[in-house]
């Protein structure tokens, strides 16, 4: 199977432990392309890890992941993947404004070997502008990142990735403690990621506003999947 056909992401037999305690445990799971799929579960389930070791992020105890078709210590094509973390990290030295993070999310696209020509910049300032619009962030865009509330500091990590502009979003509870507008900005973007046939694996406890967008749910309990369902798609996609 090659990159092309393989899908974006597929585990099987995951086995994670931590502290000599199994965390997720006999995970198969399959991400198609174009698939809105969220990942629930209470607190304590192993979501946030399921997804960290979809990315790599976790090393596996046993089993298999794979990143279109790759295991993830060999995938290089990180610009297809846009990853939102829970939280904003906060480094020492002078405060990132909203702009330079969102803008960050460009870098891998970028050569590490030669300057990015004229044509390349602009594009990159047009993806981070319509970024910015899409996370309703344009007039925060000067300010530093650190003085904004949860609520729209998660949008800055939204419109990090969609600057990137990745086939791939994951999203490890991006509405968990955010206010209500950032929930609907949140589900706006969504929308659109869902309508271009974009694949989305969202971490969530419950869906509130994204719901119509998910077209298959994964629910875990102790590491386990204990449910799985497809949902009618709502929305019209390209063939």
């Amino acid at each position: 199977m090659t990159e092309d056909t393989a899908p974006p992401f597929a585990m099987t037999g995951g086995l994670v432990r931590r502290d000599g305690r199994e965390v997720l445990a006999g995970i198969d799971l399959r991400v198609g392309a174009g698939d809105v799929l969220a990942i629930l579960g209470p607190n304590g389930a192993g979501k946030s890890t399921l997804v960290k070791a979809l990315l790599g992020l976790v090393p596996l105890a046993a089993g298999r992941t794979e990143i279109y078709g790759e295991p993830p210590a060999r995938f290089r094509d990180w610009k297809r993947i846009g990853y939102v973390p829970q939280r904003l990290p906060m480094g020492g030295g002078v405060p990132a404004t909203v702009r330079e993070i969102v803008a960050s999310g460009r870098v891998a696209r970028r050569s590490r070997w030669r300057p990015a020509p004229f044509a390349d910049r602009a594009a990159d300032r047009a993806a981070v502008d319509r970024a910015l619009e899409t996370t309703g962030l344009t007039g925060r865009a000067r300010d530093s990142a650190h003085l904004l509330s949860g609520g729209q500091q998660q949008r800055v990590l939204i419109a990090r990735a969609l600057a990137g502009e990745p086939d791939v979003f994951v999203m490890d509870e991006p509405t968990a403690g955010v206010d209500a507008g950032s929930q609907a900005a949140l589900a706006s973007a969504l929308h659109g990621l869902a309508r271009d046939g974009r694949t989305v694996v969202l971490v969530a406890h419950e869906l509130g506003p994204m719901e119509p967008l998910v077209t298959r749910t994964v629910e875990l309990g102790h590491g386990r999947v204990v449910r799985e369902a497809g949902v009618p798609q709502t929305l019209e996609r390209p063939a």
